[in-house]
């Protein structure tokens, strides 16, 4: 039976078409990586003392993405001997196990999650193996990951090789946390209420309208819990089931009638008063489980939760029992029969059998669900003689084992005229009419109103599925007690209770720690920031209970410890290496949620850039030369090294040298030509170097001026908009007077212009040179100095400018 699983979710993935044309006709398929397919939930929460646990994607040729554990295989054995080959072929951990006796259930074969390393699997022999085990796999299909490859390869090889294998698929929801999800784009009113794909406004799943039933609440508040990624399998037993994008995927599909497809066979009988419904399977399907936020049909209230396991069955009450154990042994914890019939009371004897099996399966710990029926009768009237009795048994609605489910009406509490009602045997009810999905009689991509209590429920029994995932360790009977005894009262005596699903869910989650999300990083993500630089972090919490911004977040560092409270905190490394970063918050009640991230601090080397002297800058023998150097260390404060940190060198050792500063003056006692180096190095040893190559000429007879620029300095922060104060000095050996000044200016590398002719002046970039266009601007400043001898010198400084519009 698990290898019919296999086969059926490979071929709802794979398969183009129903036909089966020959296979020499199709091509093999392939299974490609495509890392642009990214997964609506990255990972999914780990089990009690593991890691969270990775999530991949597969699309098919149509578009359709699914999602599943990247890392996980699901295995079914009973021989020990298998299992333990199975784990060292993969060096495999047991996550999980499902042992059939604890359930009672001795025919059942044991059921493994198995996390796994694929990384030896062989891609190649994959489409090859999908062809075996599926004669009409064919088409281009796309994976996430290297890794999903290599599970989708180590799988398949495993089931080829006779191995009961699958893999652990994941349904998605990534609007639900916002309280958004996005449904069928039409829809016609329903109870007064106008429809919206939306389907938190649905007045059955909102918590404000007049039902407060609050499906769509429950959906959140899982996933604040963290809790939406645990997965409830339930059986409808029906007939006229269709396969489109409202129905979980890696659903389970069997047919419980010989020779009949368990999908795409319309139903074989007729539904109530002799009405067609054809789909009548589907429908109920999509009350219980439809997919929500698909941009698809409907939602139904287990859709975040739900995997379907779609029993094709009639609907006579012995094939109603085999179809129930087969839906137990595909491991359905809750079955719905949205059947019934109205049994004489002196006729009740015939139906003990049937009891008797629903009783069993609901000591099992298998919840069933069933209508109540649509006759607008109470179930519980009597016929009296002496002593009263139930004139009727509405089997399996009254069956022991059982939670009968009548119908109320839209957008209200009150008993909807067609439900049929009964204090002691009606249990609970639930919305009668419903927005539903598409169905082939009404396939366009819009809901249409149902109404029965055939939905009524299933839409029960995926409020039971909630709960269940709220918690997996409950019981049977806890789920039962927590669905009955949080349901709301209604003023309608004749209906009692009806769902409650929010605080059902809320029951079953107790307290929920506080969600945090830290702004463009995902839980365990790891990255690298650079030494000494300002980070500016920011999170979010949200706490199920206390709501929005409830708490104050702490962050801290495993190396650096307390970094700062608040949303947003603005931390400087000032050592090297790795550390866990977590993110805590405390709710009233004294949970706490928390987030870690681990970050890599790195120190990046320095540049040095030497800016004087310049290979043709002419230097004379004995007379002070002026050297320049610029550094860039994004590490260290205005991403500059001290200057205390640049030596400068020279190639000949006879000179006066080494020397420290970003500015300095040397005189050369020696001509001839010299390599000058100056060398950065940052606190954590990490260092730079620029050279030039000049040439000491020996001093003449008249020396030109000895000029220096004193304004701007050469490290100076300046706009090309805004004015500058150019100033300079010049001394003349020979005090050749009086001197002649000139002020020039060149952008990028072109001709020099002039723009002043005093030793001081005022003077704006921009009114010289357009500095409009977004780029990068290098403008040079020469101060010139002529004496009465005709002898020039001059000093220059260079800025650099990058222009973003």
């Amino acid at each position: 039976m698990k290898r019919m699983i296999v086969s059926l979710t490979l071929v709802l993935l794979i398969a183009c078409s129903t036909q089966s044309p020959p296979e020499q006709q199709l091509s093999l398929p392939s299974v490609e990586i495509d890392t642009s397919i990214t997964p609506p939930v990255r990972s999914l929460p780990g089990f009690t003392g593991n890691t969270s646990r990775p999530v991949a994607s597969v699309t098919g040729p149509d578009g359709t993405q699914a999602e599943f554990v990247e890392n996980e295989l699901w295995m079914a054995t009973d021989n020990q001997a298998e299992l333990t080959a199975f784990l060292d072929r993969w060096q495999g951990e047991i996550l999980q196990s499902f042992e059939p006796e604890d359930f009672n259930l001795p025919n059942l074969t044991p059921q493994y999650l198995v996390r796994v390393n694929t990384s030896a699997a062989d891609t190649t022999q994959l489409a090859a193996d999908l062809r075996e085990l599926d004669e009409t796999a064919t088409g281009n299909h796309s994976v996430s990951s290297l890794a999903a490859q290599q599970l989708l390869a180590a799988g398949a090889r495993e089931a080829t090789n006779g191995l009961n294998v699958g893999m652990n698929w994941v349904a998605s929801g990534e609007q639900i946390r916002n309280r958004s999800s996005r449904e069928a784009p039409a829809g016609s009113s329903l109870g007064g209420v106008t429809y919206d794909p939306n389907a938190f406004t649905w007045p059955s799943h909102s918590v404000d309208s007049n039902q407060d039933i609050g499906v769509a609440e429950a959906w959140r508040a899982l996933e604040l819990a963290g809790q939406s990624g645990n997965r409830v399998k339930i059986a409808i037993l029906d007939m006229g089931f269709h396969v489109d994008a409202d129905v979980p995927s890696g659903f389970i599909a069997i047919s419980n009638v010989p020779l009949v497809n368990p999908v795409e066979t319309e139903n074989l009988l007729s539904c109530g008063g002799g009405s067609e419904c054809p789909w009548h399977g589907t429908n109920v399907l999509s009350a219980a489980m439809a997919v929500p936020d698909n941009d698809y049909g409907s939602a139904g209230s287990a859709g975040v939760v739900g995997d379907a396991v779609m029993v094709f069955t009639s609907y006579d009450f012995f094939t109603t029992i085999t179809a129930l154990g087969a839906a137990r042994a595909a491991g359905a914890k809750i079955a719905n029969m949205s059947y019934g019939a109205p049994v004489p009371d002196y006729l009740a004897w015939s139906v003990l059998p049937f009891e008797g099996v629903t009783a069993a399966l609901r000591a099992t710990g298998m919840l069933l669900f069933a209508a109540a029926g649509n006759d607008g009768k109470n179930v519980d009237a009597e016929r009296c003689f002496i002593v009263c009795w139930e004139k009727t048994w509405y089997t399996p609605c009254e069956n022991a084992g059982v939670i009968c489910v009548g119908g109320i009406n839209a957008n209200a509490t009150s008993r909807a005229n067609g439900s049929n009602y009964g204090k002691k045997q009606v249990d609970i009810f639930a919305p009668y009419t419903l927005w539903l999905g598409p169905d082939p009689d009404s396939p366009d991509n819009r809901v249409q109103n149902k109404s029965g209590t055939s939905f009524s429920a299933p839409f029960t029994a995926g409020i039971a599925a909630l709960i269940w995932a709220a918690d997996p360790g409950l019981s049977a009977d806890n789920v039962e007690t927590i669905l009955l005894n949080t349901a709301h009262s209604s003023s309608d005596d004749e209906v009692g209770r009806y769902v409650n699903a929010y605080d059902a869910v809320l029951e079953a989650l107790g307290n929920v720690a506080p969600v945090i999300d830290v702004f463009a990083i995902d839980d365990g993500e790891a990255f690298t920031v650079p030494l000494n630089l300002t980070q500016n972090w920011s999170a979010s919490v949200t706490d199920l209970e206390d709501g929005q911004n409830c708490c104050t977040l702490t962050w801290q560092s495993s190396t650096d410890g307390i970094l700062g409270t608040g949303a947003a905190i603005q931390p400087a490394f000032t050592s090297t290496g790795s550390r866990v970063i977590s993110v805590s918050a405390e709710d009233s009640d004294g949970a706490v949620g928390r987030v870690s991230f681990t970050v890599t601090v790195v120190n990046t080397a320095p540049t040095v850039t030497l800016t004087k002297p310049t290979a043709e800058t002419e230097i004379f023998e004995g007379t002070p030369a002026s050297l320049s150097a610029t550094s860039f260390d994004l590490n260290e404060p205005d991403a500059k090294l001290e200057c205390s940190a640049l030596v400068w060198t020279s190639s000949v050792v006879s000179d006066a040298f080494p020397v420290t500063g970003c500015d300095v003056e040397v005189t050369f006692d020696s001509t001839g030509e010299r390599t000058l180096t100056v060398t950065g190095s940052d606190p954590q040893g990490q260092s730079a170097s620029d050279s030039v190559v000049i040439t000491v000429l020996e001093a003449p007879v008249n020396l030109p001026p000895l000029v220096r620029i004193t304004s701007p300095e050469s490290d100076a922060s300046i706009s090309p908009n805004a004015p500058i104060d150019l100033a300079g000095t010049a001394i003349d050996a020979e005090d050749d007077t009086p001197f002649t000044f000139e002020w020039t200016a060149a952008l990028n590398g072109a001709d020099a212009v002039t723009i002043g002719s005093t030793p001081g002046l005022t003077w704006t970039p921009s009114d010289t040179f357009d500095f409009s266009g977004e780029g990068s601007y290098e403008l040079r400043l020469q101060f010139n100095v002529t004496d009465s001898q005709d002898n020039t010198g001059s000093d220059f400084v260079v800025f650099e400018f990058i222009i973003i519009n």
